[in-house]
């Protein structure tokens, strides 16, 4: 039976812990490794992304990588970079790595390769949360400037100045936290909060607005549950719910907000009527900031961790603190909830480390990339670990497939829009 364990770390605390999220139990450790928010992201075994295959932990005081497995509680690489990175994401399939900096650069690298793919300025000020979208199909920036950028990967891998597909500048205050909702790039949404106590929900297919939530207090995280019908937001030591979709009185259900309107969670409006139920409900239990959360695979249990050096796994329903996490011995920058690795499975076998390559500092040409081979673990349902290693020339293969399937993702999003477009056009004509 598949059972789910949280990854937690912290700014000054040099101890990554993987944890029970059923038991608060602890189960492995990772060392050497200091964490700022946004510093830290789980990576999946290339073309798994349910299996974790290595963890990446930008280091505060120096620039480096480290890249740990679950084979060792050491460093198993430590990858040299141009600059010091203040936050990293990986996309879900295993692929890609990005990085960022506090001028506001991103860096991008192929993990199986190391190539760095492109180095752009994304942002004017540091560049607190990188995100790609569920389809891998875009990576998207939060800056201190306030604003949001989402970028196509495809422009990212092919074009020297790659320009965002949009731009979001809507918050006045820097943005602390971005999550994306499932599904491809035509039916995504996501949410942007930030110190302006909003947090808003937008439409990837057409890059609007939807909804903006006002919140009591800055907004430090945020995300939504798996069936998106419910929002998590963080404010200050409080997690506020609240529901997207309310029952009507024909028992039928609607969305909250929509069409760029503003709805108040957990304050009182001075004209709102005394019988009418306060918008959101309050998880309370931390003494200190909360940085970061996640949700378990079916969305009953939900992990928040804290400036006050605690985790707190919470029942969603009940809001109540099941158990409390307190290993670490600083404040808590992240937490992430992924099934147990196979390596820490009673009776598990030795299993290979997933494979990396150096992570370049300078871009590689064209022909440099296609010249270069490297190492892929291919899946073999037999296990036959005589052939589990296969060579594959890049850029023959492994890159040119995930472009066409950018391109056709962005083929079907302009598509959409024309549909749309068109639609909106009948709409007037008959009116």
């Amino acid at each position: 039976m598949a059972t789910e364990v949280a990854l937690s770390a912290s700014s000054t605390d040099n101890t990554i812990h993987v944890w029970d999220i059923r038991s608060g139990s602890s189960l492995f450790s990772f060392k050497q490794s200091q964490s700022l928010k946004g510093g830290l992201t789980v990576v999946s075994k290339p073309g798994n992304g349910l299996e974790v295959g290595s963890v990446v932990s930008a280091q505060t005081d120096r620039a480096i990588l480290n890249v740990y497995q679950f084979h060792k509680d050491q460093v198993m690489h430590k990858m040299i970079t141009s600059e010091k990175m203040i936050s990293v994401t990986a996309s879900h399939q295993g692929q890609y790595l990005a990085a960022a900096t506090a001028a506001g650069k991103v860096y991008l690298w192929h993990i199986p390769t190391g190539h760095l793919m492109r180095m752009f300025e994304a942002h004017y000020r540091p560049i607190h949360r990188l995100v790609f979208s569920y389809d891998d199909s875009t990576l998207l920036t939060a800056s201190e400037d306030a604003s949001v950028s989402v970028w196509l990967l495809t422009h990212l891998v092919e074009e020297d100045r790659p320009a965002p597909l949009y731009s979001w500048s809507d918050h006045t205050l820097p943005v602390t936290d971005v999550y994306v909702g499932l599904g491809q790039l035509s039916s995504a949404r996501v949410c942007t909060a930030s110190l302006d106590h909003t947090v808003k929900l937008w439409d990837m297919a057409t890059g609007h607005l939807l909804t903006t939530f006002l919140f009591p207090k800055p907004v430090s995280s945020v995300l939504m549950n798996p069936s998106e019908t419910m929002l998590f937001a963080a404010c200050e030591d409080k997690i506020y719910s609240v529901d997207l979709y309310k029952r009507r009185q024909d028992q039928t259900y609607e969305s909250i907000g929509g069409m760029g309107r503003v709805e108040s969670v957990g304050i009182k409006d001075q004209h709102q009527q005394q019988n009418k139920p306060s918008l959101g409900s309050i998880f309370s239990g931390h003494t200190g900031t909360i940085h970061s959360m996640s949700l378990s695979f079916d969305g009953t249990l939900l992990i928040s961790g804290a400036e006050d050096g605690e985790c707190i796994v919470w029942d969603v329903a009940s809001r109540q603190s099941l158990r409390t996490f307190s290993l670490h011995k600083g404040p808590v920058t992240h937490v992430s909830c992924f099934l147990r690795p196979i390596e820490l499975q009673p009776n598990a076998s030795n299993t290979l480390p997933m494979p990396w390559a150096p992570l370049k500092r300078m871009m590689s040409t064209f022909e440099e990339e296609r010249r270069s081979t490297s190492l892929h673990i291919i899946q073999n349902t037999a296990m036959d670990m005589s052939i589990h290693h296969q060579p594959i020339e890049e850029g023959s293969f492994s890159s040119e497939s995930e472009r066409h399937k950018i391109r056709k993702t962005v083929s079907d999003l302009r598509e959409l829009k024309v549909i749309k477009a068109n639609d909106i056009e009948n709409n007037i004509l008959i009116c």
